[in-house]
């Protein structure tokens, strides 16, 4: 005959199942959140996508006057400002991991760990003040240098502003390396401790031991915190939106003013009034959502690669 279970076992059973049930609960509750947000975004942009259509992805006019939209130049300048910013961020971020994995002792390390955190919390609209103030003039007097150097009359006219692509960029890469870094280093700080020093036993330096040990057992990895990085360049609104010159034409020179897609949602809102308006600006936020998705779900899927391998 069995053995009937105690009271604190059934307790425990009990418990269990509340446990795994409001689990559950909670993770269909997610998932239908980002469905819901897809749906009401399909269902309030509809007035666009049935006036443009799928041309409304590559038309570049943009002008309220005669209701004609097209995303292309925000699309460009969110793929621009995002990639930008991870191709200059991505060597600061891999050396400073790097340093403070193999190279700083405990005592650097930890501060500096503690700065990095710091500021990656800021909110956004602290890095969109300093890049105003600061940034800016600095880009603008690189123009009109660059202008000099290269005989652009038309750059050393303009380019006291300093507002544009090649601001939004430096931004974005400031923005992101802290985040950058502090993934890339938590990636480093797990790789086994008898793999690096059975490279060193064996006769390599240390920098050999990072190049042929570290790196390649946090590539995946790497890449992932990358496109996670990717992710949150090009979703970011305040800061993007105060240096980037909110110009609404197709950008020829990173030196142009432009706009994302969070950018010209935020300008132009509230100025919104039509119908078709209104839709077509839904429906940069339902391009910049699936965007959104596609990047973080290729992050997740490198990610776990990584780690499984």
């Amino acid at each position: 005959m069995a053995a009937q279970p105690s009271p604190s076992d059934r307790r425990e059973a009990a418990r269990e199942r509340a446990f795994t049930a409001a689990s559950l609960v909670a993770a269909v509750a997610l998932v239908a959140t980002i469905a819901l947000f897809l749906v009401q975004l399909l269902i309030t942009s509809r007035t666009s996508r049935a006036a443009f259509g799928l041309p409304f992805l590559w038309h570049s006019e943009w002008n309220p006057v005669t209701e004609k939209f097209g995303a292309l130049p925000m699309i460009v300048g969110t793929l621009v400002t995002g990639f930008g910013a991870l191709l200059i961020s991505t060597p600061f971020a891999l050396g400073i991991a790097i340093f403070l994995a193999d190279y700083a002792g405990r005592k650097v390390a930890e501060p500096i760990k503690y700065l990095i955190g710091l500021l990656g919390g800021l909110p956004s609209v602290i890095f969109g003040l300093w890049g105003l103030f600061v940034l800016v003039p600095i880009v603008g007097k690189f123009e009109v240098w660059f202008g000099k150097l290269v005989g652009s009359e038309a750059l050393v006219a303009s380019g006291t502003t300093g507002v544009g692509l090649l601001a939004a960029i430096l931004l974005l890469a400031i923005m992101i390396l802290p985040f950058s870094a502090s993934l890339i280093l938590e990636s480093l700080l797990v790789v086994p401790t008898e793999l690096k020093e059975g490279a060193l036993a064996l006769g390599a330096t240390k920098w050999d031991m990072i190049q042929n040990v570290e790196l390649p057992y946090v590539r995946k990895s790497t890449v992932g915190a990358l496109v996670l990085s990717l992710g949150r360049a090009l979703g970011e609104t305040m800061a993007v939106t105060m240096v980037i010159g909110n110009g609404m034409k197709m950008p020829t020179t990173l030196f142009d003013p432009a706009n994302t897609l969070a950018s010209a949602i935020a300008n132009q809102f509230l100025e919104a009034t039509s119908p078709v308006y209104i839709g077509s600006l839904i429906q940069l936020a339902l391009i910049l959502f699936v965007i959104a998705i596609i990047i973080n779900v290729l992050a997740r899927v490198i990610l776990r690669r990584g780690i499984q391998q």
